[in-house]
């Protein structure tokens, strides 16, 4: 009896040391991209990865994630309610022996393509102008042949489409050249960008207990710099009717080492970085001492985590056309727009344009001078903010009727319907001219001389258009900042113009086809003769 008491509680020992002893299973797990939440300067990955867990400890890794990753941002969530527990999650530094070997093969055979095009194209550009050297030395007729007019005639006729055809071929040839060089630039940037880093990626580390064995999907998700989105408007003006076309597009880049494929795409305007909102000290007043002077220098810091795309540099390629546009959801301090379909975005620093949102506006169209400053006439568009969200500041492209005219930046919010000015640029049919017709110093008084200058200004408008056209034109003139000098308006008269305090003049006209003005300025300044006085013109 007792010798079996002693053999049960020996086997039994043996069965609760080797569970004691139990090695947890390991798992590496393939994770695939679902929804990237874009900002203006990160991104959050969202992630599902299937897994077959053991019953007991499971340690499941998730290999090969950016470096990029911010491991503060990491979160793990079981999608099933099964009774499988996470009980820790960590983010390793790993470094991968054979990381993108592939695509570094593939960057580096596409040099090597553009390399032997370019080189062929030289040759060809080679060839042609040796044909070309050859055809202007060829004698076409014998010495002592008599040659007629309709021969030389035909002659420089075919020797004129010849180097015509010639040229046309060469000029060809030197643009593909260069746009071959451009493309060459940019697989260079991203070879040399992505062997720097080839080796460095992250891995997260889930430990998980389970009651038995089943299959899970977790669900992970984590924060990524090196990636995000500008607004970029495109404008387009009808100066026929008024009608103006505003649409918006994300500009989108990303160099998080990782490329985003048939990924849900969501970009947002909400700020994650900013803090608390930020709280005044006080406010003192005392006397100014001067800091006495340091000499040194100051370094310049590089960020680490420098910007990773430069949106006004780079040309922006289209994802292709979409007709169906991103829906628009506003949140309590910001908007989202989710893009509709799946969306590819390579790792390659290049800016990749998606519509989001169009719509048109009947605009009032007038013309703005400030003729001390241009001789030129500005038309702009007067209307309201007609996207259903706020324009950002951005980038902001200007076409009237169909031709290119500038890019602008804007700069600060312009919320829906509100008011809002676009320049369309300048209008060579207005001439505008400032002149200074008179301008003399007299002086008055018997025992104390005063100091007075008259000035006299023209400015003379000429349109040449032929339907009527407003336009507003502004000037200034002095406005003393000492009661001992002294500025009066003659002309104009404040009831027939808006005068603001700090001197700014301002005529809203109308011109009538052909029609010319002329708009006269006239003031003058008094001020003691012994005071020394800035500002003058």
């Amino acid at each position: 009896m007792k010798k079996g008491f002693f053999i049960l509680a020996f086997v039994s020992g043996l069965s609760l040391i080797g569970n004691a002893w139990a090695m947890p299973v390991e798992a590496e797990p393939v994770s695939k991209i679902q929804n990237i939440v874009l900002y203006q300067d990160r991104a959050m990955i969202k992630k599902e990865a299937g897994v077959a867990v053991k019953k007991g400890e499971n340690i499941i890794r998730i290999s090969g994630l950016t470096v990029n990753l911010t491991d503060e941002s990491v979160q793990v969530n079981i999608k099933e309610k099964a009774a499988v527990r996470i009980s820790g999650v960590r983010v390793e530094k790993t470094y991968l022996q054979k990381t993108m070997q592939d695509k570094l093969q593939k960057l580096q055979a596409r040099i090597d393509s553009i390399n032997e095009l370019i080189n062929t194209s030289s040759n060809e550009i080679s060839a042609i102008n040796s044909s070309i050297e050859f055809l202007k030395k060829t004698v076409p007729f014998p010495q002592n042949r008599k040659i007629t007019q309709a021969e030389v005639e035909g002659h420089a006729k075919f020797i004129e489409r010849s180097l015509s055809v010639s040229y046309d071929r060469i000029a060809k040839l030197e643009n593909k050249i260069k746009k071959l060089h451009e493309e060459k630039r940019a697989v260079e940037n991203e070879l040399k960008n992505l062997s720097s880093s080839r080796n460095e990626s992250k891995t997260i580390v889930i430990n998980l207990l389970s009651n038995a064995d089943r299959g899970i999907n977790l669900g992970l998700s984590y924060i990524v710099t090196k990636a995000g989105w500008s607004p970029q408007y495109d404008v387009r003006a009808d100066s026929a009717t008024g009608k103006i076309d505003i649409a918006c597009f994300a500009s989108i880049a990303q160099f998080t080492g990782e490329d985003w494929k048939n990924a849900d795409i969501e970009l947002s305007t909400a700020r994650p970085s900013y803090g608390p909102p930020p709280e005044l000290s006080a406010w003192y007043v005392d006397i100014y001492k001067p800091r006495p002077p340091v000499y040194k220098y100051k370094k310049a810091i590089e960020d680490a985590d420098m910007p990773m795309m430069s949106m006004e540099k780079a040309s922006a390629t289209a994802l292709g056309q979409r007709f169906e546009e991103p829906k628009i959801k506003a949140e309590a301090t910001s908007f989202s727009f989710i893009i509709p379909g799946k969306v590819n975005i390579p790792s390659d620093n290049q800016p990749h344009r998606i519509l989001i949102a169009s719509s048109s506006k009947e605009a009032k169209l007038d013309y703005y001078a400030a003729p001390k400053l241009s001789k030129h006439a500005h038309l702009r568009a007067g209307l309201k903010n007609p996207l259903p969200f706020p324009i950002f500041a951005g980038q902001m492209s200007i076409f009237l009727d169909e031709r290119f005219v500038n890019t602008t930046s804007i700069d600060k919010q312009i919320l829906s319907d509100e008011d809002m000015i676009l320049s369309l640029g300048v209008d060579e049919g207005i001439k505008i001219e400032k002149k200074l017709l008179k301008k003399f110093t007299e002086y008055s008084g018997v025992f104390s001389k005063d100091t007075q200058i008259n000035y006299e200004y023209a400015i003379d408008i000429a349109g040449s258009k032929d339907k009527e056209i407003g336009i507003n034109i502004t000037d200034n003139f002095p406005v003393s900042k000492n009661e001992q000098i002294k500025v009066v308006l003659e002309s104009p008269k404040k009831e027939d113009v808006k005068i603001s305090d700090d001197g700014i003049i301002s005529w809203d006209l109308r011109l009538k086809p052909n029609e010319k003005k002329t708009l006269k300025i006239k003031f003058r300044v008094e001020y003691p003769k012994d005071l020394n006085i800035t500002g003058l013109e």
